[in-house]
C-alpha cells in the first residue's frame, strides 16, 4: 500500500461488549482522535431473540460509523479464550458478526489479542483497566474520563489504544 495513503486513512478501534462497546476513530494524518462513543445495549430477558437483536444493533452502528468517517482499517480486540460461561458464546457471536460485516464492507480488519494490546499500550501484558486508561495521552484521557467507570471509560481506553497504536 502507498505510504501516503496510509498517512491519510482513518483507523477505528473496537472493544466489543454486549453491554458497552467502545469505539474510537483515529485520523492517522493528524494523529488525533476524531470520534469516540459507547454503543450501549440493554438486556431484555423476556425476548428470546434479544441477543441476536443486540448483536445486530451493535454491528449496524459500527458499520454506520465506519462509513460516516471513511474508516479503512479496524482493529478489534480478540476474544479471551480463557473465559468460560454462556456470555463467552454471545460475545464470540458479536465478534464474528462485526468482523464479517466489516470484511463485506471492504474494510481491513485486524484482530488483536488482549495481552498484545495491553503490552503495546503499557509494556505489560497484564495491565489492568486503570493502567490502560493512564496510558492514554492526557488530553484524550480527559475526554474519556468524562465517562464513569461503569459507563464505558475503560472500554474507550482499550478502543483508543486499538485505534492509534501500530501493531
Amino acid at each position: 500500500m502507498n505510504k501516503n495513503k496510509l498517512n491519510n486513512q482513518k483507523t477505528a478501534g473496537i472493544d466489543q461488549s454486549m453491554t458497552k462497546t467502545g469505539v474510537v476513530i483515529f485520523d492517522n494524518d493528524s494523529q488525533a482522535m476524531i470520534h469516540h462513543e459507547i454503543i450501549e445495549t440493554k438486556l431484555n430477558k423476556v425476548d428470546a431473540l434479544d441477543s441476536f437483536k443486540r448483536v445486530a444493533e451493535i454491528a449496524s452502528r459500527i458499520e454506520f460509523l465506519c462509513d460516516l468517517y471513511s474508516v479503512e482499517t479496524v482493529r478489534i480486540e480478540g476474544l479471551s479464550y480463557g473465559s468460560v460461561g454462556q456470555a463467552t458464546r454471545t460475545l464470540a457471536g458479536l465478534h464474528y458478526v462485526i468482523v464479517d460485516r466489516l470484511i463485506h464492507a471492504s474494510i481491513d480488519v485486524a484482530v488483536i489479542a488482549p495481552t498484545a494490546l495491553k503490552k503495546a499500550a503499557t509494556r505489560s501484558g497484564r495491565a489492568d483497566k486503570q493502567q490502560m486508561l493512564e496510558a492514554v495521552p492526557e488530553d484524550d484521557r480527559e475526554q474519556l474520563s468524562k465517562y464513569g467507570k461503569t459507563k464505558g471509560r475503560y472500554d474507550l481506553a482499550d478502543a483508543y489504544h486499538l485505534a492509534c497504536i501500530n501493531f
